[in-house]
């Protein structure tokens, strides 16, 4: 059920229910406007608008990003593969944080794709002592759920966990990441949210956001990181969001930096430039949600990529509007009348 029909009715009823008891709570909602989803997304826009400060009718309710412009950009019938982390390699040829061991149903890989047994897969996650890795599950998870980070004799329950119950995973080395972005928080890997659209023939940048550990090892908000935004040049706004919305940071509360100080995300015009370049890849997907990184040599790597149920409230909370530059061609994707082509 997790991407049927079915499912998106659900979660549509569920969230519009949630946010009419979000309107009965913030009386102040009602008087906003949502272009595209009069009725009900003017709860959305009341919650945006007051994390950005952004007035406008044009934020997406998550039920119509999701159903409408998600929903209808990207083929779900091929997500299934797209969506495993083991096929990553295979899909985007280069840029990707390299898989040391690669699980899929019954074989083990190694980074060579070659078929190793668990004693050799042992051996590689043993020869360098002190070496941390990261255990992803390798499809069905999110929000850092799935994820261990240490070294072998950390992990190496997580291993036996997942072997038992058969499922696939892949093994990463633990890179090092950009001083820039590790000064925010140096347990996690800081990774930047960037989501690009392709419109009538061509990719676009939609918006971007830095995800931060908060003392932990995983920087998702939903984990107890932090988002902030950015500008188009890559340049932090000066406050970020817990996973709620409802807490601002306007300075680090692990590391102390105020956010107000001027900080860029090292490389943001080549991160951009990958992106919209390896998207050229998912051709049955128009709409994707890329982690990045940048390493201490300045390397930019994938770390992955997610085009089923994309987060966009960090987005809008962050950056506002985003898809506001693309709203006619929205409203042509949900037309209930589109032009025949002929030929």
């Amino acid at each position: 059920m997790k991407n049927s029909k079915l499912r998106r009715i659900v979660f549509e009823l569920k969230a519009n229910l949630k946010h009419c008891k979000y309107g009965l709570k913030n009386k102040d909602s009602f008087k906003c406007s949502n272009e595209l989803s009069p009725i009900t997304g003017r709860f959305w826009t009341h919650q945006y608008q007051l994390a950005s400060g952004i007035q406008s009718d044009k934020y997406l309710s998550e039920t119509y990003y999701h159903n409408r412009v998600e929903g209808k950009l990207n083929n779900y019938t091929v997500a299934g593969y797209l969506d495993h982390k083991g096929y990553i390699d295979t899909v985007l040829g280069s840029h990707t944080i390299k898989c040391l061991i690669n699980k899929i149903s019954n074989c083990i890989y190694d980074e060579n794709n070659e078929i190793i047994t668990i004693s050799q897969m042992v051996d590689i996650l043993t020869a360098e002592d002190g070496r941390e890795f990261v255990v992803k599950v390798s499809s069905g998870t999110g929000g850092g759920i799935g994820v261990t980070i240490g070294t072998f004799a950390k992990v190496k329950t997580t291993i036996e966990k997942l072997l038992n119950n058969k499922t696939d995973f892949i093994i990463q080395p633990l890179i090092s990441q950009h001083p820039e972005l590790s000064k925010f928080n140096p347990t996690s890997i800081n990774t930047l949210r960037l989501m690009t659209m392709r419109c009538h023939g061509e990719i676009h940048f939609v918006s971007a956001i830095l995800r931060m550990g908060n003392g932990g090892r995983v920087d998702n908000a939903s984990s107890g990181g932090i988002s902030i935004g950015m500008d188009i040049f890559g340049k932090l706004n000066k406050r970020g969001f817990n996973y709620s919305l409802d807490k601002i940071f306007y300075t680090h509360p692990f590391s102390n930096i105020d956010f107000a100080d001027d900080h860029h995300v090292p490389h943001f015009d080549e991160i951009v430039a990958l992106a919209k370049e390896k998207h050229k890849n998912l051709k049955s997907q128009d709409l994707v949600s890329w982690d990045l990184t940048v390493d201490q040599d300045g390397v930019i790597s994938i770390v992955e990529y997610n085009i089923l149920w994309s987060d966009i409230s960090f987005h809008q909370a962050n950056n506002g509007p985003v898809f506001e530059p693309f709203f006619d061609f929205i409203k042509e994707l949900n037309t209930k009348n589109p032009k025949k082509i002929t030929i």
